[in-house]
């Protein structure tokens, strides 16, 4: 099987492995010790940079899976395959309802595995409009939570759907944005947005919940959003 494609630095060595500072010939114990040392000095928690910190532990996973990759191919496309084909199959699922779902390919993977990076595939956004079948929509995604860990975009713009069934989509904790605008949610609803850790933007235009209690929920996933460190890719 053909070694895969990697991004690399002017001196030869893989993106990754130049933020770790590891030279060849690349091994899993050099790419941890690198990483642990790294990490002592650039952890917030020690005064680090938390951009940088991101940016290393990134390296780290990407370095992970590369060496996992030249050290069995084989098994690492047949791990992948398994999450692959649920994906896909919740894919066709979730399109029989009317809805719009994206999907992308981790782009480091792209760079250096190429067409293998296919295999990586998640759904990241699902948009279902003025629809009465968002609640068993919902039901099914809840049924395939480990297919939506990189969820991170619901939009239910004027479905027929409950207070109940979308608190229940605290599952999906990488949600970033969730669209209900003229849905058939409460008040209550509200209560989505200390359960999903990551949600900046919540739309509730067009409901039943008043402009009060939009405004207010609005200036929170503000200051939350302002306080969120910038992830570098």
């Amino acid at each position: 099987m053909p070694s895969p494609q990697v991004h690399r630095d002017a001196d030869g060595r893989p993106d990754f492995m130049v933020v770790l500072g590891v030279g060849p010939p690349y091994a899993e114990e050099d790419v941890k010790q690198a990483y642990f040392q790294k990490a002592k000095s650039l952890h917030p928690d020690r005064g680090g940079d938390p951009h940088e910190f991101d940016a290393l532990h990134q390296a780290f996973e990407q370095a992970t899976q590369y060496l996992e990759f030249k050290r069995n191919s084989r098994g690492w496309i047949a791990r992948q395959m398994d999450g692959y084909l649920q994906s896909r199959e919740l894919t066709d699922e979730l399109t029989a309802f009317g809805a719009h779902v994206e999907t992308n390919a981790v782009e480091w993977l792209q760079r250096s595995f190429g067409d293998f990076a296919d295999l990586t595939e998640s759904i990241t956004s699902i948009r279902l409009e003025n629809s009465s079948q968002a609640e068993t929509m919902l039901s099914t995604m809840l049924k395939q939570v480990g297919a939506l860990d990189k969820l991170t975009r619901l939009e239910l713009p004027g479905c027929q759907v409950s207070d109940k069934a979308i608190i229940r989509c605290e599952a999906f904790q990488q949600l970033q944005y969730l669209d209900l605008s003229g849905a058939t949610v409460t008040k209550a609803v509200v209560a989505i947005v200390d359960r999903l850790p990551n949600l900046v933007t919540l739309d509730l235009s067009g409901t039943k919940v008043w402009w009060w209690t939009r405004h207010r929920v609005a200036s929170e996933l503000h200051k939350r959003q302002a306080e969120k460190p910038v992830i570098l890719g």
